[in-house]
């Protein structure tokens, strides 16, 4: 069986197998999404969720689903793989190199963030990435692109704590720069929980942004906060640095 739930506002399809994958139900997907492309004149990305990896029920499905990836691999720009299965983490290294599609692969609890980066435009998979260059008690980082709660849980929260292990207080230096997309739901929930678990831990904060939005909400919750904030621009990388160190 194999439910497909398309979504015109997000332009996407999330796909579910349960069980054996039969030719009928390949027949079904690709007659939904073909009738969604002409209807719309627009292709969706995919989101593929199951907890394993699928198998077809008999040789007739496996031609089935060989031509509906054949006919469509062109057109579908994004897949998004929601699994903990290690064999689909192996199978999106291998189809990554055959399909013109990006396939990315999110844990099965992070349905949420799949979703996020299916439907943005571009494909800019998120990275927090460590500064170089300041000081032990200075934790720099610059954030790209579409951060989801696996670049928290993955990057940011080891990183805070490894270093808050041998300092009773640290700085933060925050650069968001112009490859900076924002933020899954999933992320900007741990954004707010790592804020507040987080408010005595910087005696000072420095972020770096064009972005008015940002520049905006941290003045307004910065004078809420018992850290000292001070707002960049990224022309002024190099003056924040001097402000965060000292």
């Amino acid at each position: 069986m194999l439910t497909t739930d398309i979504r015109p506002r997000e332009n996407i399809a999330v796909i579910t197998p349960d069980g054996p994958l039969r030719a009928e139900d390949i027949d079904g997907l690709s007659r939904k999404i073909n009738d969604y492309i002409n209807e719309t004149d627009r292709v969706p990305n995919l989101v593929l969720q199951t907890k394993s990896a699928p198998f077809w029920a008999d040789f007739s499905a496996l031609k089935k689903h060989l031509k509906f990836v054949q006919g469509h691999h062109s057109l579908v720009r994004k897949v998004a793989i929601v699994s903990d299965s290690k064999l689909l983490w192996l199978a999106r290294l291998f189809v990554d190199h055959f399909v013109q599609a990006k396939v990315r692969r999110f844990n099965e609890d992070a349905t949420d963030d799949a979703v996020a980066w299916a439907q943005t435009e571009e494909d800019h998979p998120g990275a927090i990435v460590e500064m170089d260059g300041l000081p032990r008690d200075v934790v720099g980082i610059d954030i790209r692109g579409l951060i989801t709660s696996q670049d928290y849980s993955g990057t940011l929260v080891p990183l805070i704590e490894r270093r808050a292990k041998g300092h009773d207080k640290l700085k933060m230096i925050c650069v968001l720069g112009t490859w900076f997309d924002g933020y899954s739901p999933g992320a900007m929930w741990d954004d707010l929980r790592f804020g507040f678990s987080h408010l005595r831990t910087f005696s000072k904060l420095a972020l770096v942004t064009d972005q008015e939005w940002i520049r905006h909400s941290a003045k307004i919750f910065g004078m809420l906060m018992p850290t000292e904030v001070m707002v960049f621009d990224l022309a002024d990388l190099e003056e924040a640095k001097v402000w965060i160190a000292q």
